[in-house]
């Protein structure tokens, strides 16, 4: 393979790579859309006493989500790993490969 075309092999790999991560952190959704139902007990039993203390079942609003979170932080551990992975295969060609020649009969 020539080496114009193992680079242009590598850039089109590394598009795809960044077009997939980065398509996959906009789909990201904060969570479900419905809120789930609640149920009644089945079984109840009338003894006439009454708690201590009350408890509020109700929950408190969460929170959310920054779009810092949803967007630019994916985008980075993933542009992050892409740099990691491109300077292994940059040190391996231009290291590792100079010290190995192959040397003709």
């Amino acid at each position: 393979m020539t080496r114009p075309r193992r680079a242009a092999l590598g850039l089109a790999l590394v598009a795809l790579l960044t077009t997939l991560l980065s398509v996959s952190a906009f789909a990201a959704s904060e969570g479900g859309g419905s809120e789930p139902e609640e149920v009644a007990p089945t079984t109840t039993i009338n003894s006439g006493l009454s708690p201590a203390v009350p408890i509020d079942n109700s929950q408190p609003d969460e929170a959310a989500l920054d779009w810092t979170y949803r967007y630019m932080i994916p985008t980075a551990l993933a542009l992050a790993g892409i740099i990691v992975l491109l300077t292994a295969i940059k040190y391996f060609t231009d290291v590792v490969r100079r010290r190995y020649r192959i040397v003709e009969e």
